[in-house]
């Protein structure tokens, strides 16, 4: 019965598809294709390799197709309407069609990048919808931004892995079922994820040096438009957040050997620097945690003080997360990461600091929405 059932959707989607006549592309260029996150338009594509980047657009009619080359590795949740993701894999350049049929009137579409960067640069090319349809002017995203600047944790690394032991695949990487994610969910705002898995503060995962010099670590990543890359560079001012999070130090310190103290602390004032030279006035959050205690702790600590006595300011903010706040039985996923749950756990121990701190109210069934 089900492959019969199988069978028939298939073959009303197959009808729906090849019975219209003409359809009508609409480029990624489009002025109502709308765009979250780090993106370069260019002869009618837009290409990014940055996490969490966000494609949303507003159209009338009954089906959608995409336009997109997400290469082997990159993985997008696809939503209408707000209803529970489907996963696109579009290895070749290719116009992906949403599985279901659409009741006829309007409705809104958003696309997530949920992997990151090592799995590749995406090109979007834009929409496809009937040719009496029409792609509508929409919403623009939420007033309140959040900018995160962190390693495999804010990327979502195997948050959707069965348990610890289970080695990563993209598959499991999810950035929707971030800490990052989660917060700006709760506090209804837009939001950058500048991360990337194994990247310190001045050292990073595995290097047999006290500092890494041929992979560059996350601060001189700031303001790349594409992660990876030093020649091209993001206007920071395009996207000026409410509020800064930086969950830097577990990659630092998860292995020897580990980054002299006074290089560590230098290069976090440096940035925080940077950041509020960039944006005058904007609350910044440094975080340590849940993977990581000391000595990152007592160091981004010390950091934040430094920066709050020297520059007189209230404006940074530090919080540490326990590592005794995960459990190691329920709350890990791929390579001893977060899960979603943990990563639930993750948010809701900072979230109340900066609903006081911004004076935000935040929406708790925000956190139990997510796919």
């Amino acid at each position: 019965m089900k492959k019969i059932y199988f069978f028939i959707t298939a073959m009303m989607l197959f009808t729906l598809v090849s019975g219209q006549n003409k359809w009508q592309n609409i480029p990624a260029t489009d002025p109502f294709i709308h765009y979250m996150g780090r993106v370069e338009l260019q002869n009618d594509q837009a290409r990014y390799n940055w996490p969490g980047v966000v494609v949303s657009a507003k159209f009338t009619g009954s089906s959608l197709g995409i336009h997109i080359k997400g290469g082997a590795s990159n993985y997008f949740n696809v939503w209408i309407d707000d209803r529970p993701e489907k996963v696109l894999h579009a290895v070749n350049d290719t116009t992906w069609w949403y599985p279901e049929c659409l009741e006829k009137g309007i409705h809104y579409f958003r696309l997530v990048k949920r992997t990151e960067a090592d799995m590749g640069m995406v090109s979007f090319s834009g929409i496809c919808i009937g040719e009496n349809e029409s792609l509508l002017k929409s919403d623009i995203f939420q007033e309140r931004k959040l900018l995160f600047i962190g390693n495999s944790i804010t990327c979502g690394y195997g948050a959707e892995g069965k348990d610890k032991s289970e080695s990563f695949n993209p598959t499991t990487e999810n950035c929707e079922k971030s800490y990052a994610t989660i917060i700006a969910r709760a506090f209804c705002a837009q939001y950058q994820l500048i991360s990337h898995s194994g990247l310190g503060m001045v050292r990073n995962y595995g290097d047999t040096q006290k500092l890494s010099v041929k992979i560059k670590p996350m601060p001189a990543r700031l303001d790349y438009l594409f992660d990876g890359d030093s020649t091209k560079h993001y206007d920071l001012s395009l996207f000026y957040p409410d509020a800064v999070v930086v969950n830097l130090g577990t990659n630092d310190f998860s292995t020897q050997p580990f980054p002299d103290e006074a290089d560590f602390i230098g290069a976090g004032k440096q940035l925080i620097i940077k950041l509020r030279n960039c944006y005058p006035g904007v609350k910044i959050f440094c975080i340590t945690g849940p993977m990581i205690n000391e000595p990152c702790y007592s160091y981004t600590k010390k950091i934040v003080e430094s920066i709050r006595t020297e520059m007189r300011t209230t404006d940074v903010l530090f919080l540490g997360i326990p590592n005794d706040l995960l459990n190691l039985d329920s709350d890990l996923g791929s390579d001893w990461h977060p899960s979603y749950r943990g990563q639930l756990k993750t948010a809701n121990h900072i979230i109340p600091l900066m609903s006081t701190v911004l004076d935000w109210n935040y929406m708790w069934d925000e956190l139990e929405r997510v796919r």
